[in-house]
């Protein structure tokens, strides 16, 4: 069929127009995504991918969550245009595809982590532990781990899991990832749409009548600092993880309203971008090619690598 006669039955269009990779011109092509597909009132909606040739495929999970909420379910439509051939496989294989018609390819080589939706409660937890397991933490490829500082860093992911259920108020949480072997990467992306870190900070310190100016993410990630009233500190659970991924090269990725973070081999920026996300997208990837061994000290307090 004839592009131009495709294109003129849908009430808007949404080009992507680059190829879709971990970096922030990606997240702000999502954030206007989802106020086309959840805050216009059209109906008939087509995602146009012919300028995309390469998808990271752990950002399926904030396509997910732009198409798989209540807001986007009330859509009449929303399709695909010239869908590149590898990204429609990739799709198949990782679970992506329950949203289509489309058969299931098995992971021949074991290159993707399934998509998967999970509902924001505490009944999830279980299984969302259960996913990372198999999902990351069996891989053989990641850098050599004791079982402490293993049961350490998958108790992070689940703290960060117990904050979208404690402070977003969202109804599910998306998780998705790919390894990439060329780059020796495996990335993994969370996501969820609700209550942003920036209101959940400014609500804090105003309940507390404190002052607050600062970077609500840079106070976020700081150990220690909770927005949890009447309990032990939790921050954003991610302690452990920052400082294995300095140590190991890796990279992460935060952006919650229009607010980002990014650490990548050590190097670490706070950005404030012009368009706000609803909701908070957390992205870590291991560089499988350390060779270190990392250990967690009988008092849980340090990573002791070698």
């Amino acid at each position: 069929m004839d592009r131009k006669k495709i294109i003129s039955e849908f009430d808007e269009i949404f080009v992507f127009e680059r190829n879709i990779q971990n970096d922030i011109k990606s997240y702000e092509s999502f954030i206007d995504l989802y106020n086309i597909i959840n805050l216009k009132e059209s109906k008939r909606i087509l995602l146009d991918f012919t300028k995309v040739s390469f998808i990271s495929a752990n950002l399926l999970s904030i396509l997910g969550a732009c198409v798989d909420n209540k807001i986007a379910k009330n859509k009449e439509r929303i399709s695909l245009l010239n869908l590149n051939a590898k990204i429609k496989r990739i799709m198949q294989k990782n679970g992506f595809n329950r949203y289509f018609t489309w058969e299931d390819i098995d992971d021949t080589y074991n290159s993707t982590v399934d998509y998967k939706v999970f509902k924001a409660n505490t009944e999830q937890l279980v299984e969302f532990e259960k996913y990372l397991q198999l999902n990351i933490f069996s891989r053989k490829e990641l850098p050599i781990m004791d079982e402490a500082f293993k049961t350490e860093i998958i108790d992070n992911f689940l703290e960060i899991f117990n904050n979208v259920i404690d402070h977003a108020h969202s109804e599910n949480v998306y998780a998705c990832g790919q390894y990439f072997p060329r780059s020796a990467n495996l990335t993994f992306t969370i996501v969820d749409i609700g209550k942003t870190i920036n209101e959940n900070v400014v609500e804090y310190f105003r309940n507390s009548e404190k002052e607050f100016n600062e970077n609500s993410l840079k106070w976020a990630i700081k150990l220690g600092n909770s927005t949890k009233v009447n309990s032990a500190p939790g921050g954003l659970g991610l302690g452990v993880i920052l400082e294995f991924l300095r140590s190991n090269n890796g990279s992460f990725d935060l952006l919650s309203d229009n607010e980002f973070y990014s650490l990548n081999r050590k190097n670490e920026r706070f950005t404030v971008l012009n368009k706000k996300f609803p909701g908070t997208i957390v992205t870590v990837t291991i560089n499988l090619s350390d060779n270190s061994i990392y250990l967690l000290d009988s008092k849980k307090e340090n990573i002791i690598f070698f």
